[in-house]
């Protein structure tokens, strides 16, 4: 997939930042605090993913705008700080034609499609859109057969096109069995799209056979909530339709004799009109409403008295808790004078005993009083709580007769309507016996004529779970010619085998120790994790990115791995996005103490970029910088930026920030 970055802006709160990347290789080296990393984030988060927030962006940053050559158009993705969608304007080169969508990162509820026609939702369908490449299908469950398919998303691509930092020696593109289940799921999915598992005729059977699968859900869907329509109207099957059919039929027979024998109907039976049959009717029902009106208004009453009874009866708890209160504050206390005329007490008695104002003594009394006052209290909390059940209950009956009243209110409606229809048209007993039959013989021929409009409905239930049935016999071949097909595929171990060969032959050639040409190298289809195999005095040893220990040999390990995917893809046209970011190939390694493998690593690189990888776009992020060779500069496009935190000449990614 041609994917070639041209440059990325940064607009920040006092400036703005254009950073422009070099056709095959550019370089980005300096002290730490600079910024180089946040350059490659800031590239994947146009591309869709999340951002790490640094400090500097923090306090910055506002948004960033990326422009690549994506396939054969000229793209820009514009996304703010912290938003959810990228801003995509293209134009296609060939035709000249721009255009211009929001693109959901995450899959929305009712989503439109982004470009007419197609199924495009999401930013990372656009891109592949946009790069000539439908996305790969593959199962959303592995180890059951009869499963959906889901697409394969361009963010997971992106892990062998972007090595991050952080994780760069922790993790083999999450392949391990202690990454997380859900992307050890799709990488290997990507694997098996580079070594060619997913062929065209695999990616044509997957496809047809999901057409088929929500084909044959919507026929299933369909013909549910079909039956269901006719279960929830009481409409029977074809047979209990045809029935009534019958049973209307002789229905409509029956009236249309009794019109043509209406006066001798007459005659026979003392019978009434059907005026006097819907007023008799409707004095019914007035009086029924006036009783529920005078029963309503009772109740209503009745919970007024209540609740002007509770708030006495609230009154009384205070007035007595009140007394109480006075009567246990003012018992302590030693009258000297008259509370009312403020003259000294003659003949006061020091005793406790005796009450300072009328010197009667204290006696159990008021031991008997305290106790009575406590019982009101409860008798009053009581008979408070007993009005409260009483309203509650006398509420809810009331709300029971106002809905029997409205209901009755909607009846009488109704009759009052037929009452006055058949007022205006008030005619001899004959003509109101004959409409009325007119009447019910309009309404039969109606249900006859509904009824035959609903056979189709019942036929075409079945017909639905004919055609699903249908489409579940070419599910079946579906499944067993895509078994096949995937079987051929992975038989097919070419790009395997290549695969294995690329990636010794850039260990040996950067230098790795403990790896030499006499390896072997196994990758299983069952995990695609890479191992190597040496034999040493009768027993063989393993080495594989878990048990390498060092940090700095994870880091090359990962690196060549990830130079001989590109190298497959470049071979073998695999739709790999043709760009490598690198981020720190040096992590935990000294360029002074393993020179060797310092300069072996760019050494292999840059002749990579001079011969089989020149259409490759390369971006590294390292601490030191190891030299582009001068006929390499000349014959292909490099660029080299040299960051520091603190020095004018070399500035930051954001030259005026000072702070972390």
């Amino acid at each position: 997939m041609n994917l070639k970055i041209e440059n990325l802006t940064l607009t920040c709160r006092k400036e703005i930042i254009k950073i422009p990347f070099a056709n095959n290789i550019t370089y980005f080296y300096g002290k730490m605090g600079a910024g180089k990393s946040t350059i490659l984030q800031l590239i994947d988060y146009c591309l869709g993913n999340e951002l790490i927030v640094t400090p500097a962006l923090q306090q910055e940053f506002i948004n960033a705008e990326l422009k690549l050559v994506l396939g054969n158009n000229q793209v820009i993705l514009f996304r703010e700080k912290g938003s959810n969608q990228v801003q995509v304007e293209w134009t296609d080169l060939q035709k000249q034609e721009v255009l211009n969508v929001i693109a959901p990162i995450y899959k929305q509820e009712n989503a439109q499609p982004l470009v007419p026609n197609t199924n495009i939702i999401l930013l990372t369908d656009l891109l592949f859109y946009l790069g000539g490449f439908q996305p790969p299908l593959v199962r959303k469950s592995k180890r059951t057969e009869n499963t959906e398919l889901i697409r394969l998303s361009f963010r997971d691509l992106m892990w062998y096109c972007y090595l991050n930092q952080d994780e760069i020696d922790s993790s083999l593109f999450h392949l391990e069995r202690e990454a997380n289940n859900f992307k050890r799921l799709k990488s290997r999915d990507v694997m098996r799209l580079i070594l060619g598992f997913h062929q065209e005729s695999v990616a044509l059977l997957e496809n047809e056979l999901l057409e088929v699968r929500n084909e044959k859900s919507t026929l299933y869907s369909t013909a549910k909530q079909l039956h269901m329509f006719l279960e929830e109207n009481q409409i029977g099957e074809t047979s209990t339709i045809f029935e009534r059919i019958e049973d209307i039929d002789k229905n409509i027979n029956q009236i249309k004799n009794n019109i043509n024998n209406i006066n001798q109907e007459i005659q026979q039976e003392n019978t009434t009109h059907p005026v006097d049959k819907l007023k008799e009717e409707a004095r019914s029902y007035a009086i029924l409403l006036d009783e529920l009106n005078t029963s309503v208004y009772d109740i209503e009453v009745q919970i007024a008295q209540r609740k002007r009874l509770l708030g006495e009866f609230a009154s009384a708890k205070m007035k007595v808790n009140r007394s109480l209160i006075a009567r246990n504050t003012l018992k302590a206390l030693s009258f000297s004078s008259c509370p009312q005329c403020e003259r000294e007490l003659i003949n006061r008695v020091p005793n406790n005993k005796h009450c300072s104002l009328c010197k009667i003594p204290f006696d159990d009394q008021n031991h008997f009083e305290s106790n009575n006052i406590e019982v009101i209290k409860t008798d009053l909390t009581s008979r408070y709580n007993e009005l409260q059940d009483s309203i509650t209950r006398l509420n809810r009956q009331r709300d029971a007769m106002v809905k029997e009243l409205h209901r009755i209110k909607e009846e009488k409606q109704v009759i009052d309507e037929d009452l006055i229809e058949l007022q205006s048209t008030y005619d001899s007993i004959y003509l109101a016996k004959a409409k009325d039959y007119e009447r019910t013989l309009g309404e039969l021929k109606a249900e006859k004529v509904a009824l035959h409009k609903l056979l189709p409905l019942t036929n075409q239930v079945q017909e639905l779970q004919d055609k699903a049935d249908n489409l579940s016999v070419d599910e079946e071949r579906l499944k067993r010619e895509l078994k096949e097909a995937r079987e051929k595929a992975e038989k097919d171990n070419t790009n395997l085998e290549e695969l294995k060969s690329l990636f010794l032959e850039n260990l040996v050639e950067v230098g790795l120790p403990g790896v030499n040409q006499n390896d072997i190298v196994s990758i299983s289809t069952n995990d695609f994790i890479p191992k190597i195999y040496r034999e040493k005095d009768d027993d063989v040893f393993e080495m594989q990115f878990s048990n390498l220990g060092s940090g700095g040999k994870k880091t090359i390990f990962k690196c060549c791995f990830a130079l001989a995917i590109h190298r497959l893809a470049k071979q073998r046209k695999i739709p790999l996005p043709t760009f490598l970011m690198i981020d720190t190939p040096m992590k935990n390694i000294s360029e002074r103490e393993n020179e060797d493998i310092f300069k072996g690593f760019y050494t292999f690189l840059y002749k990579l970029v001079e011969n089989e990888l020149k259409d490759l776009q390369f971006i590294v992020v390292d601490k030191e910088y190891y030299p582009i060779p001068v006929k390499l500069s000349k014959k292909v496009g490099t660029l080299t930026k040299h960051m520091t935190p603190d020095d004018p000449m070399y500035p930051p990614l954001i030259p005026y920030y000072k702070g972390h």
